[in-house]
């Protein structure tokens, strides 16, 4: 459906309603029976997330057995206004299906009726006229909207029982309101019938509009596409879901298939590998594999599962443990695409929010360790396919051969020993690392530092053997091996176990504030991403502060300060890192600190303001798809449960206490001065858990 007048014209119901037809007594009125907790446990609670919305609301159409699905709504906008805006925001969205519609009574018994079970209700799993295998199933998608707005308008016409007379079908009209529903008490809660109800129309559907958002942000266009993209695995002839850019009518998508990139020879698809559970074998379809990418987008990452064409799980590792072939790279590599029919069968495995399944249970189990199994052999077939792609595009960004060539055109010996200096370097890199130009550049340098060493005492040894050795033939072959360049390795070592030390002593003093912890991790922001450099001396960062300062201040009246370095007597808001692609705001709080709510508000404000320029600046912001909040603080005891729900469920926030800070840290440069051991003495051969002592 385009969304036009002429196929559900909806927009002319006022003129096109001749007659108004009278309920029964037993009709007379919408009623909802639910209490105040439920609405919040199973709205609020669970779909804070305008992508999640959505895919319920779609779901319910698909159930009706609509066709053609339009869903409009402002794209890349926060869904209502800040205190700081000028201007009012009436957002809506709206969503449009040509299904079977309701009746009034249909409605009472079936749309207001919260927790009761479809298939047991209808007696039948299956839609009314296509047979569809619904996706419905508890009864309390319905109140998934509540989840971002206070506001609920139903406009449906026809039924599944409904007649249709010469004026048309008639019309359900019925508005929902959040505080009214939220009254404690045990009455029933009666939603307001509209202006339309019981007249007649022309066209079956039902259309659904959302007003008054709480403080949501719809996601930009091309996000929104995979969001929604990676909640539905169905695609049929029949079933089409339009997707308007309500700002601009002539910005739209067609809701498709999830396109995932995955390396060639890694693909295994799984119709031939069952799922075993007692005496018999579950079937599966669909694949897992290696993506060409990390994906850090939580719609495209890892293997998601789907019944009914609807997802109800989406995992990274299957819950398997650590210790096996290819661990590393497959936790961060790992994608697919699983239907598993049988999870949403006569047995409920299904989580409320559908976002998993019941794990616990006896066939959740199952799954469970037969995905462990599948994801240990694709791990093993793709570690090397994975290794020697990365070290193939390394080459290729770095020119490293050329290079080679340029500096020791007759010294295979060094370009040998060079090239496997950076191979080492690059052995566990993902892509992403070598896609920045900086990090490429210093991996390079590191080699040719490290490439002579392992060869440079046979050298010596064969110098002194000869007849005509001199001083200025040891000179002239240390100047040959670059060995000045190995100190610099040694810098780089001692900074970092400086820098360690310098954390550890700060955490082990309970009195520490925030300030000498801002400063370090400012000066040091390894310790938080061990791929980074200092960054007082990155000049691209400046000026995005800079840029994104006095965009702050023009957009809210006041100074904001992102960064301590290089501004004294300043202490900063937040500090802001980068690698490539990403920008990182850090939120810094002393030792044993508990974060208070208007804390975390304000924290997660900054992110959004953030993306907000961002996206008024594409060209800035195509450099810096990724954007994250990282909160460094001891205890969130003090959290309300809305902050709390926030922290845990949106993808781009996360929070580490010191400790665990200090401990990533440590076990991660454990392995990088482990590494630089090897390239220069070659692996050892003792057991890996000795190397602490």
């Amino acid at each position: 459906m385009s969304g036009s007048q002429e196929s559900l014209p909806f927009e002319e119901l006022r003129d096109l309603a001749t007659t108004r037809v009278e309920a029964p007594d037993d009709e007379a009125r919408y009623t909802m029976r639910i209490s105040r907790l439920t609405i919040d446990k199973l709205g609020i609670k669970l779909y804070d997330r305008v992508s999640a919305v959505l895919a319920e609301l779609i779901a319910n159409a698909y159930d009706a057995d609509a066709e053609e699905v339009t869903v409009t709504l402002p794209w890349g906008r926060f869904l209502t206004a800040t205190t700081a805006d000028t201007e009012p925001v009436n957002f809506e969205i709206v969503i449009s299906d040509d299904g079977h519609g309701m009746t009034k009574k249909e409605v009472n018994r079936h749309y207001l009726a919260v927790g009761s079970d479809r298939r047991i209700r209808t007696q039948s799993d299956r839609s009314f006229k296509k047979e569809r295998r619904v996706m419905g199933r508890k009864g309390i998608g319905k109140l998934a909207p509540f989840g971002i707005c206070q506001t609920v308008e139903v406009i449906s016409v026809g039924g599944i029982e409904a007649k249709e007379t010469d004026e048309g079908w008639p019309v359900a009209h019925l508005i929902l309101r959040l505080p009214k529903m939220l009254y404690d008490t045990d009455k029933d809660y009666h939603p307001d019938p509209g202006p339309l109800d019981g007249t007649r129309s022309k066209d079956k559907g039902t259309k659904v509009i959302l007003r008054d958002f709480a403080r949501k942000r719809v996601p930009a266009g091309a996000d929104l596409n995979r969001q929604l993209a990676a909640r539905f695995g169905l695609q049929r002839d029949d079933w089409k879901v339009t997707v308007v850019n309500s700002l601009d009518p002539n910005d739209s998508f067609v809701l498709g298939e999830l396109a995932v990139d995955f390396l060639p020879g890694t693909k295994i698809d799984v119709a031939d590998v069952p799922v075993p559970y007692e005496d018999k074998h579950l079937p599966v379809s669909g694949w897992v594999a290696y993506s060409k990418q990390p994906y850090k987008d939580e719609a495209m990452a890892g293997v998601r599962i789907f019944a009914r064409g609807k997802l109800v799980a989406q995992t990274r590792d299957f819950g398997i443990g650590a210790g096996f072939t290819g661990e590393f790279k497959l936790r961060s590599y790992l994608v697919g695409h699983i239907n598993a029919e049988w999870l949403d069968e006569r047995e409920d495995l299904v989580r409320s929010d559908r976002q998993d399944i019941i794990w616990s249970s006896d066939l959740g189990e199952a799954l469970r360790k037969w995905g462990q199994k599948l994801i240990k052999d694709l791990a093993s077939r793709g570690q090397d396919s994975l290794r020697q792609r990365v070290w193939d595009e390394f080459l290729t960004a770095s020119e490293l051969d050329a290079k080679l060539e340029e500096v020791a055109p007759q010294d295979k010996e060094f370009r040998d020993s060079v090239r496997q200096a950076a191979k080492l370097l690059v052995d566990n890199k993902d892509r992403e690392a070598i896609n920045d130009p900086d990090h490429v550049e210093r991996v390079v340098k590191l080699a040719f530092s490290l490439g002579p060493h392992r060869s440079l005492l046979d050298a010596l040894h064969d110098a002194a053997d000869g007849s005509e050795t001199t001083l200025d033939a040891v000179v002239e072959l240390f100047e040959k091996a670059r060995i000045a360049e190995m100190y610099s390795l040694g810098q780089v070592a001692s900074e970092r176990i400086g820098a360690l030390s310098r954390l550890e002593l700060l955490v082990a003093d309970a009195a520490t504030l925030e300030g000498p912890l801002q400063e370090l991790i400012e000066q040091a922001p390894w310790l938080l991403a061990p791929e980074w450099t200092p960054l007082g001396m990155n000049e691209s960062l400046k000026r995005v502060r800079s840029s994104f300062e006095a965009w702050y201040k023009k957009k809210h009246g006041r100074e904001i300060v992102t960064s301590a370095i290089n501004r004294e007597r300043k202490e900063p808001d937040f500090v802001m890192l980068h690698d490539a692609g990403a920008l990182w705001i850090v939120e810094i709080k002393r030792l044993n600190y508990s974060l208070t709510d208007p804390e975390y508000l304000r924290a997660v404000n900054y992110l959004d303001d953030l993306e907000m320029f961002l996206e008024e600046n594409p060209q800035i912001g195509g450099q810096f798809p990724l954007r994250r909040l990282t909160l460094v603080v001891d205890r969130i005891d003090n959290l309300n449960s809305t902050s709390r729900s926030s922290l845990q469920t949106d993808p781009r926030i996360d929070r580490r206490t010191w400790h665990e800070l200090l401990d990533s840290t440590k076990r991660a440069h454990k392995d990088f001065l482990t590494r630089v051991e090897e390239i220069r003495v070659g692996p050892r051969t003792e057991d890996p858990a000795m190397i602490d002592e």
